[in-house]
């Protein structure tokens, strides 16, 4: 549902999107440039944690984690893992949208 959701106001706004459910799928897509984003359907832990840690080589803008609130344990390991922000679930498509705007356009958050 969340992807959903991020896919539907990310697509209004002009960004070319794909669904990657798995880490395979994610290196093929953003390797082959013909999106902005990836929405990639992994956990931050075992190869999901390794494979972001390396995807902001592959990708102009870095990656986003989305993790609740209450795990603190995800954020810290996105954090030490590079990533260009963590959004807190439950979160405003809008406001994710907007920092998605900011890391397209090349800012850091």
């Amino acid at each position: 549902m969340i992807g959903r959701i991020l896919e539907h106001k990310l697509v209004r706004e002009g960004h070319r999107i794909t669904w990657a459910r798995d880490c395979a799928a994610a290196a093929a897509a953003l390797d082959g440039g013909d999106v902005d984003l990836a929405l990639v359907d992994v956990t931050l832990d075992r190869d999901g944690i390794e494979f972001m840690s390396t995807a902001a080589t592959m990708s102009r803008c870095g990656w986003v984690a989305m993790v609740a609130a209450r795990d603190v344990a995800s954020q810290q390991r996105a954090r030490a893992a590079g990533c260009a922000a963590v959004v807190i679930k439950p979160f405003k498509p809008t406001a994710v949208a907007a920092l998605v705007a900011q890391l397209v356009a090349g800012a850091r958050v």
